[in-house]
């Protein structure tokens, strides 16, 4: 026989850890949704910044006009996905592709002053939920590269 006043507390752990769990649960998933999420963004951000460095100081070549220029612009996608400018077969992130950059040349009077590059309706899965990136990330730097008119884009 228990003396009197004890009770038998063999259920209260089940119970305080199913009224915990239901809290730290969603807090726990929740941290991992936002450090994965800002570990893609992470990388994504950096691969557009190589690009747009890359485009910035690459030779910019016109004499056989817009062919030129889409070469240019292809060399700079490859190198923002790939690492590489001309192309390869492993992502710096997953999902990336050539297509979803957008390169954009600011010229002034014929000569390049302004390369922009970004990312065009990239979609990061984040486990729990998707994220759509369009037009972020994005960097512009000033054109720093040579500019050759009389030379063609190999």
């Amino acid at each position: 026989m228990k003396p009197f006043g004890i009770r038998r507390r063999s259920g209260n752990a089940m119970i305080e850890f199913a009224i915990s769990s239901a809290v730290l649960i969603p807090c726990m998933t929740g941290t991992f949704q936002f450090g994965f999420s800002t570990y893609q963004y992470n990388l994504l951000e950096c691969a557009v910044s190589n690009g747009a460095r890359y485009a910035s100081t690459r030779t910019f070549r016109t004499l056989s006009g817009a062919a030129d220029l889409d070469k240019f612009k292809a060399a700079v996608r490859n190198m923002t996905v790939y690492g590489v400018p001309a192309g390869g077969a492993t992502p710096v992130a997953k999902g990336l592709t050539p297509a979803r950059i957008a390169v954009d040349v600011t010229l002034s009077s014929g000569l390049p002053t302004y390369v922009k590059v970004s990312l065009i309706n990239h979609q990061v899965d984040a486990v729990f939920t998707t994220f759509n990136f369009n037009g972020k990330p994005a960097v512009t730097y000033p054109y720093v590269g040579r500019y050759a008119p009389n030379e063609s884009e190999p």
